[in-house]
């Protein structure tokens, strides 16, 4: 079970003609100092736990799941074990199989299990981030990302998300584009 103390993000918007609004947003500790150093470029959204998912948070707040970046954890389990991410639109397929796996020069690959998921990236299942991941996890993001104008990704935990640019994603998290996704005939 993963133990942190969360930063609140608060932010005070005054309009004259109306009341004071204050913004609270949870921002876990592994990327409270990405968030505070970078803070222009990230938009931070709270949202809650049970609309956390992809699907269900495009459902309820009126996002689209084109714009959502989802972050994938895989396990390589031969030649050697470790993890990567990949950062895949929610309307695309990660290729497993074929493209990630190559990439990792992996003979064997799995999805990270939950409990994997949250001792590697020291951050909370349904909401993992590729912001403020251990240096080893390499990060790789489909090339299918770059096209939009703004994304959005996991805030490390349930209860948060972050809105920017996909080249900020890239420039924050050292990741490689990639051809990643497999193509799904209708």
């Amino acid at each position: 079970m993963i133990n942190y103390c969360p930063e609140i993000y608060t932010k005070i918007v005054t309009d004259f003609n109306h009341d004071i609004i204050i913004f609270m947003v949870e921002i876990h500790q592994t990327i409270a100092n990405i968030f505070k150093e970078n803070i222009d470029e990230l938009e931070a959204f709270e949202c809650e736990d049970q609309f956390s998912d992809t699907q269900s948070f495009c459902d309820h707040y009126g996002f689209k799941i084109e714009d959502s970046c989802n972050a994938i954890l895989l396990k390589s389990k031969k030649p050697e074990e470790f993890f990567a991410l990949f950062c895949v639109l929610g309307s695309n397929r990660l290729d497993v199989n074929h493209k990630a796996k190559s990439l990792l020069n992996a003979r064997k690959i799995s999805f990270a299990s939950k409990e994997e998921a949250e001792s590697v990236t020291n951050q909370i299942y349904g909401g993992i981030s590729p912001l403020g991941l251990p240096s080893e996890i390499n990060i790789f993001i489909d090339k299918n990302v770059m096209e939009r104008e703004k994304v959005f990704i996991g805030g490390g935990n349930r209860v948060s998300k972050f809105f920017l640019k996909p080249e900020i994603l890239k420039n924050l998290t050292n990741g490689t584009v990639e051809d990643l996704t497999q193509s799904i005939s209708t």
